[in-house]
């Protein structure tokens, strides 16, 4: 099923032991999980057990998903990366025994639920464990939204905030926020904290508050540079030079991003919990959240070198060493190599 057909199943119907989520829409599966975990432990998402599939055998994780939770209740395991569901071929060096995981699927605990994140486009249908899984959990498909969708999902997210809008200001809200849902949600929050119980958006109101779309298309960016995708990056870029986005701007969102996830890096290796880091970082925890998601793609000296060729290039554009565009391409470039 889809993301608006899983959302409408998590509202009202009971819910089952397996989760399968894949595809490659992040924000999207970071909210199924936070349904899923408002559900079964009535509170966010940080009593989740998880674990990187690339450095964690899945043997592991069902084991820890058969141990009965210390305090009793219920609790949640997230097994993420799950790459060994698709014909992906992975760096890690990990050796997982599959049968564990087809045993426990066949038959698993009642105090326990499972969710199998695979974060990619699609799975290897081949596998008996994906046929396995399709038979037993609920398998729901969070694709990355097409731009010809978008409306629906306008739709969607107003209709869950209970909003009614003047079709000039919906055209607003979809003209300023790109095709990024994380923006898009947010600005629909917006919008119905400030009508409260009026519940009506109009085009004036829509105008007023709606944030312009150049950090949305800007975060387009930073999504193409952390999936190290030059090509889209370029052709993003492109686009936001069509939209007067200045380099120099660019170039301090992308090491505004890069510096929270080295900063969240290395506090999650000293042991803090999310909460922690929101509060040290002094920023939301949804951020925290996503960030947490990205940092395990990357090792720290790489994202060390990453902010030092940023600074690198807004230096060398400021003392007008370089022509700005060319620089910024090139940053493009090095970026994604360190990265990789």
């Amino acid at each position: 099923m889809n993301y608006i057909e899983a959302r409408k199943e998590l509202k009202n119907k009971p819910l089952p032991n397996l989760f399968l989520i894949y595809g490659t829409e992040d924000y999207l599966i970071e909210s199924i999980v936070s349904q899923i975990s408002e559900r079964v432990l009535k509170t966010d998402d940080d009593q989740i057990e998880r674990f990187d599939l690339e450095e964690t055998p899945i043997e592991d994780c069902v084991l820890e998903t058969e141990t009965y939770p210390f305090f009793g209740g219920e609790k949640i395991v997230l097994a993420d990366q799950a790459y060994f569901l698709t014909a992906q071929k992975s760096k890690s060096t990990i050796e997982h025994q599959i049968d564990a995981l087809i045993n426990y699927v066949e038959n698993p605990v009642d105090f326990s639920t499972l969710i199998l994140v695979a974060p990619f486009e699609k799975l290897d249908e081949r596998k008996k464990i994906v046929k396995t899984l399709k038979n037993q959990a609920m398998t729901i498909h969070c694709e990355e939204v097409k731009s010809w969708h978008y409306h629906k999902w306008v739709d969607h997210l107003l209709d869950e905030h209970q909003l009614s809008i003047d079709p000039k200001a919906k055209d607003i809200l979809v003209d300023k926020t790109g095709t990024h849902l994380a923006i898009l949600e947010n600005e629909i929050k917006k919008l119905a904290l400030y009508v409260a119980e009026d519940t009506h958006v109009t085009e004036e109101i829509a105008s007023q508050l709606v944030s312009n779309n150049g950090q949305s298309s800007g975060l387009n960016l930073v999504d193409a540079v952390m999936n190290k995708d030059l090509k889209k990056a370029i052709e993003v870029y492109k686009d936001l030079l069509h939209l007067n986005e200045e380099p120099i701007a660019l170039i301090a969102l992308l090491a505004s991003q890069l510096r929270t996830i080295y900063q969240v890096k290395r506090l999650k290796t000293k042991g803090y919990s999310q909460k922690q880091m929101a509060q040290q970082l002094k920023v939301h925890s949804y951020l925290i959240k996503m960030t947490l998601e990205r940092e395990r793609r990357f090792d720290l000296e790489a994202l060390y070198q990453a902010l030092s060729i940023l600074k690198e290039t807004d230096l060398a554009i400021k003392q007008g060493k370089m022509d700005k565009n060319l620089a910024f391409e090139m940053l493009l470039y090095k970026l994604i190599h360190q990265l990789k």
